[in-house]
């Protein structure tokens, strides 16, 4: 018996794993997938920013006179009444519990829709800390010239109109929070010394 020594076939040129990479359906799919999730990227960048630049003021903050509008609504008080026992027509006036505290402010619309000022949001301070709510019922009767602060009030509008507080008698307002929306608080400022 002889013994002849395993020789192994020639080595025949194979494609390597690279080349069947680049020229196979891998190379096609991976691809195909590159270019998709470049796509819905693309996508989803194009609509936050169609998202961010279509959407109205997300809320309706104050500002103080003079400072820049950076809000959707500018309020500057301008003057404050106190010591008024009722508001409204004969037969149909509102009656204070104490007394009506009628603050008068200018709202000025900084956004670029028609938008409703929320006078509900609005408080005085007191002395002590306590604060008040518009009086909603005698708002109606004291805001209704036209514009109406309780009326829409059109992109870049500016409204004049009364917030009136029903407040205990012996109440000492000195400050208020306007421009503030019923999610969103508004700004503290000081007001002017009752007429």
């Amino acid at each position: 018996m002889t013994y002849a020594p395993h020789r192994s076939a020639p080595a025949r040129d194979l494609p390597s794993i690279e080349d069947d990479w680049d020229a196979g359906p891998h190379r096609r799919s991976s691809r195909s997938w590159i270019a998709g999730g470049v796509a819905v990227s693309a996508v989803l960048v194009a609509f936050g920013a169609w998202a961010v630049a279509t959407s109205p003021a997300a809320t309706v903050t104050g500002v103080l006179a003079g400072a820049p509008p950076t809000a959707q609504f500018t309020v500057a008080p301008t003057g404050l009444r106190c010591g008024v026992s009722s508001v409204g027509p004969s037969g149909l006036e509102q009656r204070a519990t104490g007394q009506f505290c009628l603050l008068d402010v200018i709202v000025t619309n900084n956004g670029r829709e028609p938008e409703l000022f929320d006078s509900g949001a609005q408080r005085v301070h007191d002395a002590n800390g306590e604060a008040y709510a518009v009086a909603e019922q005698a708002a109606v009767f004291l805001n209704d010239r036209s514009p109406a602060l309780l009326d829409r009030i059109g992109p870049g509008q500016t409204v004049a109109g009364v917030l009136p507080f029903d407040v205990p008698v012996d109440a000492r307002l000195s400050a208020a929070t306007l421009g503030g929306g019923r999610s969103t608080p508004g700004v503290r400022v000081t007001l002017p010394d009752p007429s």
